[in-house]
């Protein structure tokens, strides 16, 4: 190899190096603040303490000394001029203003609120510029010079830290170390010696003379944050008087603040005990806090709306003195939800939870609650507004999963109509049509197109259809309450077949005040007709011959069944930026009719395909941040569905089945392909086919994803995805049955890249897998890893998975 050659690369790669650190950018005696660290920490975690750094290092790439951001910012910063983006905004301002000037002086108005909106964008892109500089600026960071000031703010901020964690005795240090040519990389360690920590030993209360709040004080301590035995923590002092504010409000006492809440600490000199004394201090021109009890409560319908020369109708139900313009709402149902009364002291939680409920009935536009206490008297006054009678919503998409389809358009429409019958029901009206390029059965290189089209009318109301009392009704109005019933018709024409479902549901939801959500369907009835292609019923019949009997799921079919969701959101899943997750529990059972003689006589006698099944899953999922900007996301679903009596011949109806494979599940794989087991249908040269579906009885699923932000709206990712699809009888397809022995061999696991744009409306998602274990070729010859290649018509090629949003 040419030497000249070597010696040229190995001083390019110098420069790339030194220049992407970034201190090829330092001036004269500066220092470039490359990496930070703790040490000896024990109890603390670092990601806690490093949080409080004053300053920080510049972003590299897999703790390489490499900061591309830092050039991107230089180059961004090389092209930027201050002053002549000022010059130029005020001459596009001057511009635009005389424009907008002549335009209203010729009573153009509609012209003029153009160039008004064109003005304000053009001042929004000149702000943008000036405060967060050009796009390769924004993208990019700046130099992280080192800041001695800053390091000693850093290290008095741990201390201050420590002390608020207990660790009253603990000692911070740090040290400071140059690298790299020229000493220009600092290095800084933070020694900590956290010493032992505090323990209250001791907590009692105060309240002066004042024996109902102190009565209400001691009532409540089983809920204390703070108890004996714990450690010293600051937050959990700021945590216990929002508490105890909480207390005093739910008692009657509206005008307590977490203000008048003291807290004295002692420190028994020979030990780390400490006594804390819990304080409340009394109201500068009171001898005690005064306890309020609601003299009248007020409801105001329509507050927005104005009829003239007409007064308000004023009508009293349940003690409620209600006024509106127009009788729209019946009292009882809105009774309900309101859990404020006269007579009765006030309640912080009551309030909000009457706030709440009606919010959640999605009559109205805003709800608020004030109290008066003018007159002498303590009234509540409700105000709420109404939305719109009627709401079109419209969505225009397109499907962008492309692992084994082709994208395609959609046209989602909604018409709501609230409150049809004065009981602060909702009706909705709803279609939707969608098309998608999909390859033949028969010729997986003809591609034909898809067609999906679903109509639905739904009717929900704000209670339980049930006769039950009017305070009963009342109570479970805290759960949000809800009943629903629809009539909806799916229609699908595939290449293989075109479907119709006639379906009809009936149900009900809640939700207790742990937030765990409820969805009870009592019924859901499906009259399902099918007409197959000839190719797909050839492959229906080639199945059967494996002893699978999908053909059933394809006849003319009365499927009915009962299911039960219930699912929990913890710390706002999907939304929060700290540790949260998400679970669901389903269960449902089909053809429960059919247990009884009488009716399954007539069934027999009946033209129609019945069955009889049982089905359950859990689907968890949690996010954990970790690090500045990463995220470790990780996904677990197990399931199964087995058909049971006479009626079904051990065939499940087709849309209960399992499936494995696509954007959502095992990315790796095509959707739908992937199992059962390890069964695998060749062609006759022995090529795996894909050509159908792979449904089965017991799913397994479970995903580990490492998410990291790139480059501002750009995040990338790393994951690996595991699972199949197995039956619970062999029948004639060997390997597709599930076996305790053996299961866990015929596990499939892909593995891949992805990137995802954040358009913050949404996020579009771009995945690559590779498939690294195989459970369909035979054992020892299941990894694939050298098999890798980048052939788009290869089984071991990558499979591009375009999404939007997470995949979990």
């Amino acid at each position: 190899m040419n030497i000249k050659l070597i010696k040229s690369f190995l001083l390019s790669s110098i420069i790339f190096f030194t220049s992407c650190v970034g201190t090829s950018y330092l001036k004269k005696d500066e220092k470039l603040l490359f990496k930070q660290k703790i040490k000896g920490n024990e109890n603390i975690s670092s990601d806690r303490l490093e949080n409080l750094y004053n300053q920080k290092a510049n972003s590299r790439i897999l703790l390489l000394p490499i900061s591309p951001y830092v050039a991107l910012y230089e180059t961004g910063l090389q092209y930027y001029d201050e002053d002549e983006i000022k010059a130029e905004k005020e001459v596009v301002q001057e511009k635009l203003e005389k424009k907008i000037k002549k335009a209203k002086e010729a009573e153009k108005f509609n012209k003029s609120t153009r160039l008004e909106r064109k003005l304000n964008k053009k001042n929004d892109k000149f702000s943008t510029l000036l405060e967060d500089g050009n796009l390769f600026m924004r993208w990019g960071e700046p130099l992280a010079i080192f800041d001695s000031s800053a390091t000693e703010q850093t290290k008095n901020q741990i201390q201050l830290f420590l002390e608020s964690k207990g660790f009253f005795d603990a000692e911070v240090d740090y040290e400071v170390k140059y690298k790299g040519i020229n000493d220009k990389r600092a290095a800084v360690t933070y020694r900590i010696a956290e010493k032992e920590a505090y323990i209250i030993d001791t907590v009692f209360y105060d309240a002066g003379e004042d024996k109902v709040m102190m009565s209400v004080l001691v009532g409540g301590r089983r809920n204390s944050l703070i108890k004996a035995g714990d450690k010293y923590d600051q937050s959990k002092l700021t945590e216990e008087r929002e508490r105890i504010e909480n207390i005093m409000k739910n008692n009657g006492y509206y005008t307590f603040s977490r203000q008048f809440v003291e807290y004295n600490v002692y420190r028994d000199p020979d030990t780390t005990n400490l006594a804390l004394e819990i304080i409340i201090n009394k109201p500068q021109e009171a001898k005690n806090h005064k306890r309020y009890k609601l003299d009248k409560v007020n409801f105001t319908t329509d507050v927005n709306t104005q009829i003239g020369g007409v007064k308000r109708t004023e009508e009293k139900f349940n003690s409620i003195n209600y006024s509106y313009y127009d009788y729209s709402y019946r009292k009882k149902i809105l009774d309900q939800r309101v859990f404020i009364r006269p007579n009765e002291f006030y309640s912080l939680e009551k309030t909000l939870n009457t706030q709440r409920q009606l919010a959640n009935l999605d009559m109205f536009r805003f709800v608020n609650i004030k109290y008066d206490t003018a007159g002498g008297d303590f009234v509540a006054n409700i105000f709420t507004s109404p939305l719109e009678k009627f709401q079109l919503s419209n969505e225009i998409g397109v499907n962008v999963n492309v692992t084994f389809g082709l994208p395609g358009p959609f046209y989602n429409v909604s018409l709501k109509n609230r409150n049809p019958f004065k009981g602060a029901e909702l009706m909705e009206l709803s279609g939707r049509l969608g098309f998608e390029g999909v390859a033949n059965i028969s010729d997986q290189t003809d591609v034909t197109t898809a067609t999906e089209a679903r109509a639905n009318l739904s009717f929900t109301f704000p209670h339980f259809l049930f006769p039950l009392g009017t305070e009963l009704k009342s109570r479970f109005a805290l759960l949000n309450p809800k009943t629903k019933t629809g009539l909806g018709f799916n229609f699908t024409d595939r290449p293989e077949y075109t479907r119709s479902n006639l379906n009809g549901s009936y149900g009900y939801s809640w939700q207790n005040k742990k937030r765990w959500i409820f969805d009870l369907t009592v019924a859901d009835i499906n009259l399902i007709e099918s007409d197959l292609e000839e190719s797909f019923i050839r492959a229906l019949e080639e199945q059967t011959r494996f002893g699978r009997q999908l053909s059933r799921s394809f006849l003319p079919s009365f499927v009915s069944s009962s299911s039960i969701t219930v699912s929990k959101n913890f710390n706002n899943y999907g939304q929060a930026n700290s540790r949260a997750s998400f679970i669901k529990l389903f269960a449902e059972t089909g053809g429960n009719l059919l247990n009884f003689n009488a009716i399954g006589e007539q069934v027999e006698q009946s033209s129609l395909e019945y069955f009889q099944f049982i089905k359950a899953s859990v689907d968890y999922r949690t996010y954990i941040p970790y690090g500045k900007e990463s995220t470790f996301a990780y996904r677990f679903n197990v399931g199964f569905a087995k058909p049971y009596g006479e009626f079904s011949r051990d065939i499940l109806p087709y849309e209960k089945y399992y499936f494995a494979g696509g954007s959502n599940s095992i990315r790796a794989w095509a959707p739908r392909r992937l199992g059962p087991g390890s069964f695998v249908d060749t062609d006759d040269e022995g090529n795996f086919l894909y050509n159908i579906e792979r449904p089965g009885e017991i799913i397994f699923e479970t995903s580990v994803e490492v998410r990291r932000n790139l480059i501002n709206f750009l995040d990338g990712a790393f994951f690996v995805d595991a699972g199949n699809v197995w039956s619970f009888s062999e029948n004639e397809e060997p390997g597709s049955d599930f076996q305790w022995d053996r299961f866990y061999n015929e596990i499939a696991i892909g593995t891949g890249v992805g990137l995802r744009v954040d358009f913050s409306f949404l996020i579009l998602r771009f995945d690559f897998a590779f498939k690294l274990y195989d459970p369909a070729r035979d054992r020892g010859e299941r990894w694939t890893i050298n098999e890798w290649n980048l052939g788009t018509r290869s089984n071991y090629g990558p499979a591009l998975n375009i999404g939007i949003g997470y995949p979990f």
